[in-house]
């Protein structure tokens, strides 16, 4: 199959398994997992699950609610957004050098200059090494990084590194153990 092919491929489980053969599975594969990474990190982890208007006490009269309280407390527990994919791409993204994952995490996030209006994402890569404190902030990962980026070329080659890591695993099949546990 072809790049385009694998990226049209509804389960990410399905690239996954065909990522242990197939090299273009395998790059499509890592593009997944950096992709629900990111989505983790900027998206979900600011989402409130199960959040709702009223009382969990249920017969207290609160301003706004109604009788429907334990259906939709169920509700938000069965639905919530963690799915067993992002559960086994945060095991992946855990399992980097920290270094390395905030690198690669800050190269995903970033949206070229000439590609989109105003964003917090919007720099070019030298940019990104003299903001890098902010932009890890708002990635949620400030603490991964001890030493700041020096360069743009150190930056690059410590996300290069996350990524090779990731193919080789991917390759590997060894974590497939892991990544089984951790789904269910």
């Amino acid at each position: 199959m072809t790049r385009d092919e694998w990226q049209r491929v509804a389960s990410p489980w399905r690239v996954l398994e065909a990522a242990a053969t197939d090299e273009t599975a395998r790059d499509v594969a890592v593009i997944r997992i950096i992709d629900s990474c990111l989505e983790l990190q900027l998206v979900r982890r600011h989402d409130s699950v199960g959040y709702q208007p009223f009382s969990v006490t249920g017969n207290v009269p609160m301003p706004g609610s109604g009788r429907n309280i334990d259906q939709t407390m169920l509700a938000a527990d069965r639905y919530r957004p963690e799915s067993e994919w992002h559960s086994a791409c945060a095991w992946l993204l855990d399992k980097l050098p920290r270094r390395q994952a905030a690198a690669m995490m800050m190269q995903a996030a970033r949206v070229r200059p000439d590609k989109l209006g105003s964003s917090l994402w919007s720099v070019t890569a030298s940019q990104m090494v003299a903001r890098q404190a902010s932009l890890l902030r708002d990635l949620g990962m400030a603490e991964h990084v001890s030493t700041p980026f020096a360069s743009v070329e150190d930056l690059q080659k410590a996300a290069q590194r996350a990524r090779k890591r990731l193919r080789e695993w991917l390759a590997d099949e060894t974590y497939k153990q892991h990544v089984d546990e951790v789904s269910g």
